[in-house]
């Protein structure tokens, strides 16, 4: 069972295990036994007192058996709390002594152990190669006892794949090889009983199902499994919902929901106690980190000053003089040595310090960004829905600002997420056609709430001469836009803001380029002269000297600085305390085409699209929903699977003409999803439809074998672009 995982570093050495090293073989190895036992249970930090304790036995008494089997065992520990680095290199360490003890039996569990480590890791061919490894070792050695734990694992394997004429067998197996009170979990048993009536049920044989439930029921409440129960209950209630015995199923419903309470209450105290016990570890980790290098360095120089005495004192018995000179010399570099060892120490403190926050700080920003879009796909997606479900002329309004607003979000999002490394240089400018009238009315209506709030009226001025069709960064530009005028409006109360597009000029003879300046003008509350060179930093505010009656988060203006830059440019202030202020920066855009073809063209590729069969890959079912409706909205044949192992089926048996597949979906991913439907088919476009920061696994997804990327949330015109390009490129 998989487990949260939590920094654990511990050596042998600083434990308080309080066995004596005298102590006979039997007793070390029945001490390893039960530290394998209370490892599976949780109990990691007594688990390995014991196994570093029947370590260091083994080391001294050189016993290459009890060594082997203690650095199994270690390993093992590691992996059940996923430091996957760590349980490898104790294994690796563990087979060399298996093998000089020629202790076969034990070599059973590194193969089965091995086996874990890649399945947990995702590697399944070389997890099945070490469990058939193992299982063939412990046969081979008459061994049911130490056959149980690979022929187990195997058969879960096979009941994922659902292979359950393989797996029937091996369950049955693992169930007579069960010994109780030893280092076999109980919940093995239980399990696999729970697994005989899944696989039963599957093949409409329920009364055999039911008798495995039976079993598995009684086993659980002797050990009080809540979750072998909440899932014995599952299986019930599909059985009963499938007879159609109503109450029966409500019965294993309820029971299953009383488990799941109990389950629940346990698993909080279970956290409680983790919390606790990390914090101990930590503790303990810097305690025996700090002991290690101050035994080292006291080695150290115990070595330095034994060679230097002895040649002093040769010295000594010549000259005098000379034995004085290195007596000083000596003193001289004891200090320097002292010095330099409190100051290496402090530098390496530091580096690990700076290290995990680094890492902390990565593991946040790339959680945060995926469970950000993902809830935002879902507004973005449903509004595009209700837009094309023929809406009354004043909701469309509102789905229109609620879309603007949605597309906003997101650049902001993406934005604030990269604050910490938002270099310009680091910044992609994406050149497309766009309406400049039509995004500032647009901006206009988004932040109309905020002008009702604050009683505010704005005026906007556009300078006649400016093309209708411009072409740049529209988002960047809106966002930039919205940032100033979402400032003017926060701190101005019943008054004014102006914003103004003046025309500079054309840059080239052909009028192929223009210059404009944008500004905002408020009357608002005004800057002081202190705070005009502080307000472009990150998180702050004039707001701070009027004790912040305003709110936001002090990033707004920062972003603006940033963005301006991205796309060469900058931002300039003008302003008066109590008079209000002028933002305003130059832009350079080139002139746009003549004619609007943007509908006519998503109308021909949306067109080109009518009665394609399109697979739809993801995990998320309100995701799956969205994009089933947004597509078959469009006359497209869409097929939804939530996993890779379905989708991979589906290509087998069934002709599609795209693939639009997730890469965060659980037991196997979208790039091993992708790299397996490639085996056997080359052709097929597949489409990232992801959540995922594409500036860090653009080119692992490119290399996976996917022939595109759709990131969401998406706008429909870059969705049906991207999927009828692949289309297009595979008939060409």
């Amino acid at each position: 069972m998989k487990r949260l995982l939590i920094i654990l570093i511990l050596f042998a050495q600083f434990h308080s295990y309080s066995q004596d090293y005298s102590i006979k073989a039997d007793s070390v190895v029945d001490i390893i036994t039960e530290s394998f036992i209370k490892s599976n249970k949780g109990l990691y930090e007594e688990a390995l007192n014991q196994q570093h304790f029947a370590l260091e036995w083994a080391k001294r008494n050189n016993n290459d058996s009890i060594m082997g089997d203690a650095y199994n065992c270690i390993g093992a520990t590691y992996n059940n709390i996923e430091n996957y680095d760590k349980a490898e290199f104790y294994y690796e360490k563990s087979i060399i002594h298996l093998k000089k003890a020629n202790y076969k039996s034990y070599i059973v569990l590194y193969y089965n152990n091995m086996a874990n480590l890649y399945e947990a890791k995702g590697d399944l061919k070389k997890s099945r190669e070490q469990y058939e490894l193992s299982r063939n070792l412990a046969l081979e050695l008459n061994s049911k006892h130490f056959a149980h734990w690979p022929t187990y694992n195997m058969a879960l394997l096979d009941l994922e794949s659902k292979n359950y004429d393989a797996a029937i067998p091996l369950f049955e197996e693992a169930i007579k090889s069960f010994k109780p009170n030893s280092e076999h979990q109980p919940s093995n048993r239980i399990n696999a009983f729970n697994a005989l009536g899944e696989i039963y049920k599957e093949k409409g044989n329920y009364q055999l199902a039911l008798n495995n439930l039976e079993i598995a029921d009684s086993l659980s409440k002797d050990i009080e499994g809540y979750k072998t129960l909440i899932k014995t209950e599952e299986i019930r209630y599909d059985i009963y919902k499938s007879t159609k015995n109503k109450a029966a199923a409500e019965k294993a419903l309820l029971k299953r929901i009383g488990y799941l309470n109990n389950s629940l209450a346990y698993e909080k105290e279970a956290l409680k106690d983790k919390s606790k016990l990390e914090q101990k570890l930590l503790e303990k980790e810097k305690t025996i980190e700090l002991n290690e290098t101050l035994y080292a360095a006291q080695q150290n120089t115990l070595k330095k000053t034994r060679a230097f005495s002895f040649i002093v004192l040769f010295l000594l018995i010549g000259i005098c003089y000379t034995a004085f000179l290195l007596y000083r010399s000596t003193m001289a570099r004891e200090r320097l040595n002292g010095n330099l060892t409190q100051k290496n120490k402090q530098l390496l403190e530091a580096k690990e310090k700076m290290e995990y926050a680094s890492a902390l700080k990565a593991n946040f920003f790339s959680t945060i960004s995926h469970e950000l879009r993902t809830p935002l796909y879902a507004v973005t997606g449903i509004t595009d829905i209700l837009m094309e479900d023929n809406p009354k002329k004043g909701q469309k309004k509102h789905l229109k600002t609620l879309k603007t607003s949605g597309e906003y979000l997101l650049s902001l999002i993406n934005n604030v997420l990269q604050i910490n490394k938002f270099d310009a240089d680091k910044m992609e400018v994406n050149t497309v056609q766009f309406d400049l009238r039509a995004v500032i009315n647009n901006i206009k209506e988004t932040l109309s709430y905020l002008k009702k709030e604050n009683n505010n009226n704005i005026h906007i001025t556009i300078d006649r001469t400016i093309p209708e069709l411009l072409k740049g960064d529209a988002l960047k530009l809106k966002q930039i836009i919205v940032n100033l005028l979402n400032n003017a409006l926060k701190f101005t109360h019943d008054g004014n803001i102006w914003l103004t597009v003046e025309r500079l000029g054309f840059v080239n003879e052909d009028n192929e380029d223009i210059d404009l300046r944008i500004s905002i003008k408020d009357d608002g509350i005004g800057i002081s002269k202190a705070m005009q060179s502080r307000i472009f930093d990150d998180f702050t505010q004039e707001s701070i000297r009027l004790d912040r009656n305003y709110e936001g988060i002090g990033l707004g203006l920062a972003i603006v600085k940033r963005l301006l830059n991205a796309i060469g440019s900058e931002i300039e202030v003008d302003s008066t305390v109590e008079k209000g202020a002028t933002f305003y920066f130059n832009i350079t855009l080139k002139v746009g085409d003549n004619h609007k073809m943007r509908d006519d063209e998503l109308s021909e590729k949306i067109k080109s699209l009518d009665n394609r069969s399109i697979l739809v890959v993801d995990d998320n079912s309100v995701n799956l929903m969205i994009t089933k409706r947004v597509l078959e909205n469009k006359n497209i044949v869409v097929t939804t699977v939530n996993n890779g192992f379905d989708a991979i089926k589906k290509v087998q048996e069934e002709i599609f003409d795209a693939i639009l597949m997730d890469i965060h979906m659980p037991k196997m991913d979208g790039y091993e999803t992708t790299e397996k439907i490639r085996t056997f088919n080359k052709t097929l476009p597949i489409v990232a439809l992801t959540a995922v920061k594409i500036d860090e696994n653009k080119d692992r997804i490119i290399n996976s074998g996917m022939n595109g990327i759709i990131v969401k949330p998406f706008r429909l015109e870059s969705f049906f672009g991207e999927i009828n390009r692949v289309i297009q490129t595979k008939n060409n």
